[in-house]
């Protein structure tokens, strides 16, 4: 009688689960930056260890000639191979035996609380592996990666008597930076900042006699920008930087993507003694960024 009831536990918790999946999948964190920042794919599939692209790059020359030159210039198309690692993450959560009858026997649903307390912590595990990588593992993130130039400004948005004309200037000098040592090439379209500093260039005036911000007058002038967002990991003081930094790039999956080959899945549930737990896993991969000269850090001095 005791092995029926516990069955029959699982197949209430089975059902429940049909119900409590698509509610966790569908609430959205206004905190959780990931998903907006960063283009998300998931090409390599759940089955991949790694994940191996390349970049290529075109060389040649196109001059003039006689009539008879037999010494054409030469066009080639190099090409560098890299892989990054893919990993799997989990976590779980459970009922107890008790607390399933419970819910059984009143006719009422199971509180949905932990699993999405499983789905918040997914959601956080994943933008910490985006912004600052998995060491251990050897993921790369976004705000930290190796490839990526650093260019220390002289003066900060919170500097002791920064000007108007100078925070401009540090906003226009990661732009400029990849533009001109692209010829070009490279284009930013959005900036990443420190909120702290975020909320400086959005609430200072351009000059006394504007009521347009700091902020407002850079996207206004600057034909490169589109996006200037806040982002609190940003701050030395709320992550592992040193400094604070700002993140210049385009937001485009042909130069950066974050790869989560699978997304957050929950199993069947599992009898452990008197608890049924809920397993539940992803495979992440990390930021890859294939083109390193299309971004750009500055950094506070």
């Amino acid at each position: 009688m005791s092995e029926f009831r516990l069955d029959d536990a699982g197949l209430f918790l089975d059902r429940q689960l049909e119900y409590i999946r698509p509610q966790i999948f569908e609430v959205e964190y206004g905190d959780i930056k990931y998903p907006t920042i960063l283009p998300v794919t998931a090409e390599a599939g759940p089955g991949a260890q790694t994940f191996t692209y390349r970049i290529m790059d075109a060389t040649g020359d196109f001059k003039l000639i006689s009539d008879a030159a037999d010494d054409l210039p030469r066009a080639d198309v190099s090409q560098t191979e890299k892989s990054i690692n893919i990993r799997s993450f989990g976590g779980s959560f459970g009922y107890s035996v008790q607390e399933l009858r419970a819910a059984q026997m009143a006719n009422i649903s199971l509180e949905q609380r932990r699993a999405s307390a499983v789905r918040r912590a997914y959601e956080e595990k994943v933008e910490s592996v985006a912004m600052f990588g998995e060491g251990s593992v050897a993921l790369s993130g976004f705000f930290n990666n190796a490839t990526v130039d650093v260019i220390s400004g002289n003066k900060w948005f919170s500097t002791s008597g920064v000007t108007a004309v100078e925070m401009l200037e540090i906003l226009n000098q990661g732009v400029s930076a990849i533009i001109s040592g692209s010829n070009m090439k490279e284009q930013p379209d959005t900036i990443l900042i420190p909120y702290e500093d975020y909320n400086i260039v959005s609430t200072t005036r351009n000059s006394d006699s504007s009521d347009v911000t700091v902020l407002e007058y850079f996207l206004r002038t600057n034909p490169f920008i589109r996006n200037v967002e806040p982002i609190n990991q940003l701050s030395a003081a709320n992550s592992s930087l040193a400094k604070n930094r700002m993140v210049v790039y385009k937001r485009d999956p042909q130069k950066v993507q974050l790869h989560i080959p699978q997304p957050l899945e929950l199993f069947p549930p599992q009898q452990r003694g008197l608890e049924f737990i809920v397993p539940a896993h992803a495979r992440v991969g990390g930021t890859a960024i294939y083109y390193p000269k299309s971004v750009k850090y500055v950094q506070a001095p």
